[in-house]
């Protein structure tokens, strides 16, 4: 069964597959990146790895100063990064029947793929290749 990870960026729902990521942690020490972009929180250790951590709310332009002290790490590969969310709800399953095609044009900075209906909840599921390719001219 698919599992989708329901987190909130201000005021709006988001989803992110389960098979995405690689840990949610809590209350992380945030360590200071020189030079870094805004949308760059800090850095953390994790496991051995410096891993930046990207205020999504404010990348995306929905808020800032949204981040409510957990963060999604994604699969340490190629490129290391963990995602600062306003807050996590829960793990619900993914029924494939309940997704619903969006407008890329309209949803292109806020990299969404789909929407997900799930208890009269509207959620954006995040489009995590489109996310991962912008970044990389920060």
């Amino acid at each position: 069964m698919d599992l989708v990870l329901v987190f909130r960026l201000a005021d709006e729902w988001f989803g992110l597959e389960v098979d995405d990521l690689q840990e949610i942690v809590e209350a992380p020490e945030l360590n200071y990146v020189p030079r870094a972009p805004r949308s760059i929180l800090g850095a953390i250790n994790f496991h051995g790895n410096i891993v930046p951590v990207l205020d999504l709310s404010r990348y995306m332009g929905l808020a800032d100063d949204a981040y409510g002290q957990r963060v999604i790490v994604l699969p340490i590969g190629q490129k290391a990064l963990a995602l600062g969310v306003t807050a996590i709800h829960r793990i619900v399953p993914l029924n494939r029947e309940m997704l619903l095609t969006c407008q890329q044009e309209e949803q292109k900075d806020l990299h969404i793929r789909m929407l997900y209906s799930y208890e009269e909840k509207m959620i954006n599921m995040l489009d995590l290749p489109s996310l991962l390719s912008s970044l990389e001219t920060l």
